[in-house]
């Protein structure tokens, strides 16, 4: 993966299907977040656009295949831990897939669960995935997720 002036770029993907719930998946060969819950997502490789880079890291993570993004939940921009201290700026979507899970090695085990079954999930300590999450509450019963552009009524 390429860093661009110091700027590393990332995504994840709150896949949601036709219940209205969402895809959480458990980490497992992970040095970060061990044994917590998360979603999809990845780093943006170069030559990638973003919707190419979620596409991807969907169809790695969870064997499914991107239908469509319905919104943009948010961006963060955070100061990163390595030595040289990239600045990561980060995309969340709230996407549909298609097709069967089929985990990859860095997962143990996947639910589709509720939106108000989140907090019985533990997730990464993570202001601004858990602001996401918190979001979702309000935002996933109000969303149709059949039309191409969703709108919040």
């Amino acid at each position: 993966m390429k860093i661009f002036n110091n700027v590393m770029i990332g995504q994840k993907a709150f896949i949601v299907n036709a219940k209205k719930q969402l895809l959480i998946m458990k980490r497992k060969n992970s040095d970060m977040y061990k044994g917590l819950w998360d979603v999809p997502g990845g780093r943006v490789e170069e030559g990638d656009n973003l919707y190419q880079a979620i596409e991807r890291e969907i169809k790695e993570e969870s064997n499914l295949s991107l239908d469509k993004v319905i919104l943009t939940l948010g961006s963060s921009k955070f100061l990163g831990k390595r030595k040289d201290k990239p600045t990561f700026i980060r995309n969340f979507f709230l996407c549909t897939a298609k097709g069967v899970i089929k985990l990859s090695d860095e997962h143990s085990e996947f639910a589709w669960i509720k939106v108000g079954e989140l907090k019985d999930y533990e997730f990464p300590p993570d202001d601004d995935f858990q602001k996401v999450l918190k979001s979702l509450e309000f935002l996933l019963p109000k969303i149709d997720i059949d039309t191409e552009h969703s709108i919040v009524m």
